[in-house]
């Protein structure tokens, strides 16, 4: 067995255990600078959060030791946000991140490892109101 085929073996141990969850109030202060920063003044995220704001809200990073050992950098794979509900002022959002794939691939430039995960985010009520999914690269 190589040394990386050992750390992904060792990283896939984590598919499915769910991290420590986040939680965070959505004020209006934050929302507004967070607009701001993005240009995006659309009357409605005065009141309501607009895509990619949860991340901002309550960043979940699921550091996994283990694959610092594979490479020597970090690029990222992209990402994918589900809406179900509105997120409004004054909610308490609770995030709560997972890895759900671990894989090795080969290319031009060498092994790479793809870490999938992915993030749920709960209302005060306990409803899902978004789910993100990403993809951390290791090379």
């Amino acid at each position: 067995m190589s040394a990386t085929s050992s750390v992904v073996d060792r990283l896939r141990a984590h598919i499915g255990t769910p991290g420590p969850p986040i939680s965070a109030v959505v004020e209006a202060g934050h929302l507004k600078r967070f607009t701001d920063a993005i240009g995006d003044s659309y009357p409605r995220w005065l009141t309501e959060a607009p895509p990619t704001f949860l991340v901002a809200l309550a960043p979940v990073s699921a550091h996994l030791p283990e694959a610092e050992e594979y490479g020597q950098g970090w690029l990222n794979g992209g990402n994918r946000f589900e809406y179900l509900e509105p997120v409004k002022v004054g909610d308490t959002i609770t995030a709560i991140g997972k890895v759900v794939d671990v894989y090795e691939k080969t290319g031009a430039s060498g092994s790479l490892l793809f870490i999938i995960f992915e993030t749920e985010y709960f209302n005060g009520h306990g409803r899902l109101v978004a789910r993100l999914r990403g993809t951390a690269i290791r090379r």
